[in-house]
């Protein structure tokens, strides 16, 4: 047996893989990493489980072929020399994004201190994400002006930065000064767990801990409305009401759920790969990698041009440039057109 590094849900495990006629993991770190368990001859997750019965060689000697389970379960898999990176199958994550619990994350402030989404529970939330790489950061202001007009009436913000280190963001929470949560995501946990594919992007999450409205981009001001043409106004009144006792905002334009894509999923393995083996120091098959990524979802923002950097690109130049005028031709597929288009409703 060789040691791998398996890669799920923004973490890293470290497990004996055997590569030969199969991908070899032992049914302990299947559980571990996937939460997959064997008993009665028979591997469930929560209701979901898999009769080895119809599967005969999928499980011996103690151990199921990682390929053929990733393949039966639609979960894509993406491999290089001892690291594997998985990803939920897309009817998975619709699971998450229909009405069922937001998923929980533990990510840190500039400080070190660990916060959980857990910890908010009784409490409406805001999940905001932003990046350095994104205009989106001179909000950052505006969102704790947000907090200190609805904190006490049971809002709690939670800022998110998908920066791929700790100093490209600590600039702009410094100025900001925020007294809400304001954390680091360097692993991009929250965009992996939500499906998302843009900042700033947020999320509405209610008191029981689960998503009231699904991912929308919207900012905290129009300082740039120039650029991207949207009104942050609609959403503030709309979040303001909400937290006033209001209904959620599940308007066509709001509520839709936009349901994650097999190449989207499978975009989100390779990213996964490539940031490891970026910071193993593997530039180059990283870089493979996130080009894979980018084929598969091109107008996947958290990672086209939250890697420009690591890329040697210029994520304010040339090469955003000619990205953005890419997804102009496409018609500027966003959340709600995406969306529309996927559940056959009208944009």
């Amino acid at each position: 047996m060789t040691q791998w590094s398996l890669l799920s849900d923004g973490a890293a495990y470290q497990v004996d893989m055997q590569d030969a006629d199969g991908l070899w993991l032992g049914l302990g770190d299947l559980q571990r990493a996937l939460g997959w368990q064997a008993k009665d001859n028979t591997l469930c997750n929560g209701d979901r489980c898999l009769p080895l019965s119809l599967h005969p060689g999928l499980v011996r000697d103690g151990r199921v072929d990682l390929r053929a389970f990733a393949a039966l379960q639609g979960m894509p898999l993406v491999t290089a020399p001892r690291v594997a990176a998985i990803a939920p199958a897309p009817a998975e994550k619709m699971d998450f994004l229909r009405g069922a619990a937001a998923p929980d994350f533990a990510l840190p402030d500039l400080d070190g201190r660990i916060h959980r989404l857990s910890e908010h529970r009784g409490r409406k939330v805001l999940l905001v994400t932003w990046a350095s790489w994104c205009g989106c950061r001179e909000d950052l202001s505006a969102w704790q002006a947000l907090h200190e007009e609805l904190s006490g009436q049971g809002l709690s913000i939670i800022t998110v930065s998908q920066d791929a280190n700790v100093d490209d963001a600590r600039e702009y929470i410094e100025r900001a000064a925020p007294a809400h949560p304001s954390l680091i995501d360097v692993d991009h946990v929250v965009s992996h767990r939500y499906a998302l594919i843009n900042v700033p992007t947020a999320i509405w999450i209610d008191e029981a801990g689960r998503i009231a409205r699904p991912p929308r981009v919207e900012h905290a001001s129009n300082l740039f409305q120039f650029a991207h043409g949207l009104d942050c106004e609609p959403h503030l009144a709309a979040l303001r009401a909400w937290v006033g006792g209001a209904a959620p905002d599940v308007t066509p334009e709001a509520g839709a759920v936009m349901p994650p894509t097999a190449e989207e999923q499978l975009a989100r393995a390779h990213h996964a790969l490539a940031w490891h083996l970026h910071q193993q120091g593997d530039a180059e098959t990283a870089r493979t990698h996130w080009e894979a990524a980018i084929r598969l979802s091109p107008f996947d923002w958290t990672i086209r041009r939250g890697s420009m950097w690591l890329r040697g690109e210029d994520p304010f130049g040339t090469e955003f440039a000619n990205a953005w005028m890419e997804w102009e031709s496409a018609g500027r597929p966003d959340y709600r057109s995406l969306a529309a288009a996927r559940q056959g409703a009208p944009a």
